[in-house]
Protein backbone atom coordinates (compact mmCIF):
# COMPACT_ATOMS: atom_id res chain seq x y z
CA UNK A 1 0.00 0.00 0.00
CA UNK A 2 1.54 3.57 -0.89
CA UNK A 3 1.91 5.60 1.74
CA UNK A 4 0.20 8.45 0.27
CA UNK A 5 -2.85 7.73 0.67
CA UNK A 6 -2.80 8.95 4.61
CA UNK A 7 -1.66 12.26 2.86
CA UNK A 8 -4.84 12.75 1.05
CA UNK A 9 -7.65 14.51 3.39
CA UNK A 10 -9.70 12.64 5.51
CA UNK A 11 -12.97 12.94 4.22
CA UNK A 12 -11.11 11.57 0.66
CA UNK A 13 -9.56 8.34 2.72
CA UNK A 14 -13.01 7.61 3.97
CA UNK A 15 -15.24 8.33 0.72
CA UNK A 16 -12.66 5.78 -0.86
CA UNK A 17 -12.69 3.07 1.51
CA UNK A 18 -16.82 3.50 2.13
CA UNK A 19 -16.73 2.67 -1.57
CA UNK A 20 -14.80 0.33 -1.52
CA UNK A 21 -16.44 -1.59 1.39
CA UNK A 22 -20.23 -1.02 -0.64
CA UNK A 23 -19.20 -3.21 -3.70
CA UNK A 24 -16.86 -5.66 -2.20
CA UNK A 25 -20.21 -6.19 0.55
CA UNK A 26 -22.66 -6.52 -2.36
CA UNK A 27 -20.56 -8.94 -4.74
CA UNK A 28 -18.41 -11.65 -4.35
CA UNK A 29 -14.20 -10.88 -4.93
CA UNK A 30 -13.79 -12.13 -8.26
CA UNK A 31 -17.29 -9.70 -9.33
CA UNK A 32 -16.47 -6.66 -7.34
CA UNK A 33 -15.82 -3.73 -10.20
CA UNK A 34 -12.99 -1.75 -8.98
CA UNK A 35 -14.58 0.64 -11.66
CA UNK A 36 -17.35 1.09 -9.47
CA UNK A 37 -15.17 1.49 -6.76
CA UNK A 38 -13.16 4.28 -8.35
CA UNK A 39 -15.95 6.23 -9.44
CA UNK A 40 -18.00 6.12 -6.04
CA UNK A 41 -15.08 7.17 -4.37
CA UNK A 42 -14.36 10.13 -7.42
CA UNK A 43 -10.84 9.04 -8.34
CA UNK A 44 -10.00 7.31 -11.44
CA UNK A 45 -9.42 3.96 -11.52
CA UNK A 46 -5.40 4.08 -12.24
CA UNK A 47 -5.27 6.72 -9.36
CA UNK A 48 -6.85 4.27 -6.93
CA UNK A 49 -4.07 1.71 -8.13
CA UNK A 50 -1.64 4.17 -7.04
CA UNK A 51 -2.84 4.15 -3.46
CA UNK A 52 -3.02 0.06 -3.63
CA UNK A 53 -1.39 -1.94 -5.96
CA UNK A 54 -3.56 -3.94 -6.87
CA UNK A 55 -7.47 -5.25 -5.48
CA UNK A 56 -6.02 -7.61 -3.33
CA UNK A 57 -4.32 -5.73 -1.63
CA UNK A 58 -7.07 -3.32 -1.30
CA UNK A 59 -8.89 -5.79 0.15
CA UNK A 60 -7.16 -7.28 2.65
CA UNK A 61 -6.59 -3.44 3.86
CA UNK A 62 -10.35 -3.13 4.36
CA UNK A 63 -10.15 -6.42 6.14
CA UNK A 64 -7.50 -5.26 8.65
CA UNK A 65 -9.41 -2.35 9.08
CA UNK A 66 -12.42 -4.20 9.90
CA UNK A 67 -10.54 -5.10 13.91
CA UNK A 68 -10.59 -1.23 14.46
CA UNK A 69 -14.20 -0.89 13.55
CA UNK A 70 -14.68 -3.93 15.57
CA UNK A 71 -12.91 -3.10 18.74
CA UNK A 72 -13.81 0.31 18.95
CA UNK A 73 -18.15 -1.01 19.24
CA UNK A 74 -16.62 -3.68 21.31
CA UNK A 75 -15.11 -1.21 23.87
CA UNK A 76 -18.80 0.29 24.47
CA UNK A 77 -20.07 -2.81 25.50
CA UNK A 78 -17.25 -3.67 27.73
CA UNK A 79 -17.66 -4.41 31.19
CA UNK A 80 -15.41 -6.43 33.56
CA UNK A 81 -16.98 -9.50 34.63
CA UNK A 82 -16.18 -13.12 35.83
CA UNK A 83 -19.99 -14.42 34.09
CA UNK A 84 -18.75 -16.40 30.88
CA UNK A 85 -22.15 -16.12 29.27
CA UNK A 86 -22.21 -11.91 30.27
CA UNK A 87 -19.16 -12.06 28.56
CA UNK A 88 -20.44 -13.84 25.83
CA UNK A 89 -23.96 -11.68 25.93
CA UNK A 90 -22.12 -8.41 25.86
CA UNK A 91 -20.00 -9.43 22.50
CA UNK A 92 -22.88 -10.53 20.60
CA UNK A 93 -24.71 -7.15 21.47
CA UNK A 94 -21.33 -5.47 20.28
CA UNK A 95 -21.93 -7.63 17.07
CA UNK A 96 -25.31 -6.77 16.45
CA UNK A 97 -24.97 -3.05 17.34
CA UNK A 98 -21.75 -2.98 14.55
CA UNK A 99 -24.41 -4.43 12.20
CA UNK A 100 -26.95 -1.90 12.83
CA UNK A 101 -24.26 1.16 12.66
CA UNK A 102 -22.15 0.13 9.78
CA UNK A 103 -24.23 -2.85 7.73
CA UNK A 104 -21.73 -2.62 4.30
CA UNK A 105 -18.69 -3.17 7.00
CA UNK A 106 -20.30 -5.90 8.58
CA UNK A 107 -21.30 -7.13 5.55
CA UNK A 108 -18.06 -7.24 3.92
CA UNK A 109 -16.47 -8.96 6.65
CA UNK A 110 -19.19 -12.24 5.88
CA UNK A 111 -18.23 -11.92 2.28
CA UNK A 112 -14.37 -11.52 3.43
CA UNK A 113 -14.46 -14.68 6.08
CA UNK A 114 -16.64 -17.00 3.61
CA UNK A 115 -14.86 -15.84 0.51
CA UNK A 116 -14.97 -18.18 -2.15
CA UNK A 117 -11.61 -17.50 -3.66
CA UNK A 118 -8.86 -19.43 -2.05
CA UNK A 119 -6.18 -16.83 -1.72
CA UNK A 120 -8.44 -14.47 -0.51
CA UNK A 121 -10.26 -17.30 2.23
CA UNK A 122 -6.55 -18.41 3.49
CA UNK A 123 -6.01 -15.22 3.80
CA UNK A 124 -8.55 -13.72 6.22
CA UNK A 125 -9.19 -17.55 7.81
CA UNK A 126 -5.88 -17.41 9.33
CA UNK A 127 -5.62 -13.82 10.62
CA UNK A 128 -9.79 -15.24 11.65
CA UNK A 129 -8.38 -17.87 13.39
CA UNK A 130 -5.41 -15.75 15.02
CA UNK A 131 -8.12 -13.27 16.74
CA UNK A 132 -10.26 -15.83 17.92
CA UNK A 133 -7.61 -17.85 19.62
CA UNK A 134 -6.28 -15.03 21.13
CA UNK A 135 -9.38 -13.58 22.38
CA UNK A 136 -10.50 -17.27 23.90
CA UNK A 137 -8.00 -17.40 25.86
CA UNK A 138 -8.38 -13.79 27.54
CA UNK A 139 -12.28 -14.70 28.07
CA UNK A 140 -11.54 -18.09 29.34
CA UNK A 141 -8.88 -16.90 31.65
CA UNK A 142 -10.60 -14.31 33.19
CA UNK A 143 -13.81 -15.70 33.76
CA UNK A 144 -14.89 -18.08 36.79
CA UNK A 145 -14.91 -21.82 35.68
CA UNK A 146 -15.97 -22.52 39.13
CA UNK A 147 -19.78 -21.86 38.52
CA UNK A 148 -19.94 -24.70 35.63
CA UNK A 149 -20.98 -28.43 36.68
CA UNK A 150 -18.22 -30.73 36.64
CA UNK A 151 -17.01 -32.12 33.54
CA UNK A 152 -17.70 -29.17 31.96
CA UNK A 153 -15.11 -28.52 28.97
CA UNK A 154 -15.61 -24.43 28.74
CA UNK A 155 -13.52 -24.57 25.58
CA UNK A 156 -15.82 -26.82 24.01
CA UNK A 157 -18.89 -24.81 24.95
CA UNK A 158 -17.16 -21.60 23.44
CA UNK A 159 -16.56 -23.64 20.36
CA UNK A 160 -20.08 -24.54 19.94
CA UNK A 161 -21.15 -21.04 20.17
CA UNK A 162 -19.33 -19.92 17.78
CA UNK A 163 -20.16 -22.65 15.76
CA UNK A 164 -23.48 -21.48 16.50
CA UNK A 165 -23.14 -18.31 15.36
CA UNK A 166 -20.87 -19.08 12.37
CA UNK A 167 -24.02 -20.38 11.05
CA UNK A 168 -26.76 -17.44 11.65
CA UNK A 169 -23.74 -15.23 10.09
CA UNK A 170 -23.52 -17.63 6.82
CA UNK A 171 -27.53 -17.57 6.57
CA UNK A 172 -27.43 -14.16 6.55
CA UNK A 173 -24.65 -13.96 4.07
CA UNK A 174 -26.79 -16.27 2.20
CA UNK A 175 -29.79 -14.29 2.33
CA UNK A 176 -27.99 -11.30 1.65
CA UNK A 177 -29.31 -9.32 4.55
CA UNK A 178 -28.53 -8.98 7.82
CA UNK A 179 -30.64 -9.58 10.87
CA UNK A 180 -28.95 -8.04 14.15
CA UNK A 181 -32.68 -7.95 15.78
CA UNK A 182 -33.44 -11.98 14.95
CA UNK A 183 -29.48 -12.52 16.35
CA UNK A 184 -30.03 -10.63 19.31
CA UNK A 185 -33.24 -11.94 20.11
CA UNK A 186 -32.47 -16.18 19.41
CA UNK A 187 -29.16 -15.57 21.17
CA UNK A 188 -30.66 -14.32 24.82
CA UNK A 189 -33.06 -17.28 24.54
CA UNK A 190 -30.46 -19.39 23.63
CA UNK A 191 -28.48 -17.91 26.82
CA UNK A 192 -30.85 -18.81 29.17
CA UNK A 193 -30.96 -22.60 28.36
CA UNK A 194 -27.10 -22.85 28.18
CA UNK A 195 -27.13 -21.27 31.68
CA UNK A 196 -29.66 -24.21 32.74
CA UNK A 197 -27.30 -26.77 30.89
CA UNK A 198 -24.06 -25.81 32.16
CA UNK A 199 -24.15 -24.44 35.13
CA UNK A 200 -24.73 -25.81 39.12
Amino acid sequence: MNGKFFELPLEKQEQIIKAAYVVFAHNNYKNASTSKIAAAGDISKSLLFHYFKNKKELYLYLWENIDRISNEIELKYYRKTSDFFEAMTRKVLARCEFMRTTPDEYLFSLQALFAETPEIREATGKSYKEAYEDAAGKLLGSVDLSVFRPGIDVGMLLEEIDSYLFHSLWQMLSAGKLDPDGLERDFLKRVGQWRIAYLK
